[in-house]
């Protein structure tokens, strides 16, 4: 019975977990404060530690959430020396996903074993065409929650007994960033980024602004350049309409809050629907087998109910699953590989 350790890094904890095949037999998160949460060498050593303490002395493998590596096809890679070398020193973006390699080559290396990646963020299958924009210098690129996305799309294909390659999916990953993906047929042809300032405004993003305005507003000496990155992703959305980002405190008093606090809770599920609806032309007139709801925000039936209610006229069915499957996602993807059902990408 194999053994694996499934690692997931996030801004401000690291979540792991000790699987026998799909079996969970520890799961932990650490939580890290600013002074510590970018710091590898503390995450391992609360990993290290949290082994030692449950006396595991054994992993077949160590699987760590891929990071913001250049586009690459989906899939699950092997750890090599270029993925940790593009992930540390020049990464396409700042972001504590970079750090699942490394503290999964880290925890490999003790055990003598192998460790793998899987569908990082930046996993690129959009269709050339659909990176066109009207800016010859600029092109769309991908961003995204492809490891939760896919697992979703895996799992409802196995809930109906089909397959993910034979499906039409529309998938919308709503959190505090959101992505929404045009799955068809087992490639993803189309996203939503999560990160560029796309689709809907987020807990944290800004979402699409008009672009005329946001020109004026770069050269308004009001902000400086990575002060507006990081109102587009960080601390635009509610965090900036609102000034909170935590959706739970919301949702717990939901029925004490100001009417402008409700409307702008209300525009942002408007939002998730429209976004969900633009990508229907990327399935070239095929019909669209679901639409599957998933992420943090989907544990909130106010927005999934609104959703399915102004969705509903479309008559394609939904199903709704609640908060992010990734350590389970990492877990399947080593047991695909270990069982010889695929093999494992070399990342050049």
């Amino acid at each position: 019975m194999a053994e694996i350790l499934c690692i997931n890094p996030g801004s401000t904890s690291t979540k792991i977990a000790l699987y026998k095949n799909t079996d969970e037999v520890l799961v932990n998160k650490f939580d890290h404060n600013l002074d510590n949460k970018t710091n590898i060498e503390h995450r391992l050593q609360l990993i290290q530690d949290y082994l030692k303490e449950n006396n595991i002395t054994a992993l077949d493998a160590v699987v760590g959430r891929g990071g913001m590596l250049p586009p690459i096809p989906s899939g699950t890679y092997e750890v090599n020396k270029k993925m940790l070398d593009d992930l540390i020193t020049r990464p396409q973006a700042q972001h504590a996903s970079n750090l699942g390699a490394p503290l999964a080559d880290e925890v490999a290396k003790q055990f003598n074993t192998k460790a793998y990646i899987v569908d990082p963020v930046t996993t690129d299958e959009i269709l050339p065409r659909h990176k066109i924009t009207g800016f010859k210098e600029i092109k769309r690129y991908a961003a995204w929650h492809c490891l939760n996305q896919k697992a979703v799309s895996r799992q409802y294909a196995l809930d109906t007994g089909t397959k993910y390659e034979d499906l039409n999916l529309l998938v919308a990953h709503l959190g505090g960033g959101s992505s929404f993906g045009a799955h068809k047929k087992g490639q993803t042809v189309n996203v939503i980024n999560a990160l560029s300032g796309e689709g809907p405004f987020t807990p944290e993003r800004s979402g699409a602004i008009p672009a005329q305005n946001l020109i004026d507003l770069c050269f308004s000496n009001q902000f400086t350049k990575e002060e507006l990155h990081k109102k587009v992703a960080g601390n635009g959305g509610l965090a900036s309409l609102l000034g909170t980002k935590d959706v739970y405190s919301l949702r717990q008093n939901y029925d004490n809050l100001p009417s402008e606090t409700l409307e702008i809770l209300d525009e942002m599920i408007y939002g998730i629907s429209r976004a969900i609806t633009s990508l229907i032309p990327d399935f070239d007139g095929e019909k669209i087998d679901q639409i599957l709801i998933t992420g943090g925000l989907a544990q909130w039936p106010l927005i999934t109910d609104k959703v399915t209610s102004l969705l509903k006229h479309l008559n394609i069915g939904i199903s709704i699953y609640p908060g992010e499957k990734e350590l389970e996602a990492l877990r399947d993807a080593a047991i695909r590989v270990l069982e010889n059902k695929e093999q494992a990408k070399e990342y050049k």
